[in-house]
């Protein structure tokens, strides 16, 4: 047997504390997620993401050092959830 660890699926979102199974919804990530990781777990597009960064709808952070171009863009699992849940129809609140 290989110690070796198995690729991650496809529908399944990775951060450095959590691994969240897009199976798996009452799994909690991280507070802050990358672009790519809120994409999977809100299942909109990057520019859908970023649409809703600039209206203000879902809150963010741009960290880089003074001088950089780039930098990484976090956004807030509890804002993007929020904005999720704000939106959400039907079904009964439990």
């Amino acid at each position: 047997m290989s110690n070796m660890a198995h690729p991650p699926s496809k529908n399944s979102v990775h951060t450095s504390e959590t691994h969240l199974s897009l199976d798996q919804t009452r799994t909690i990530p991280n507070d802050w997620l990358r672009v790519s990781e809120a994409c999977q777990y809100s299942r909109v597009s990057k520019p859908t993401l970023y649409n809703l960064l600039n209206r203000g709808l879902v809150k963010s952070v741009s960290l880089k050092e003074r001088g950089q171009i780039k930098g990484t863009r976090l956004v807030s699992f509890h804002s993007l959830k929020a904005f999720l849940e704000s939106k959400a129809t039907g079904g009964i609140e439990s």
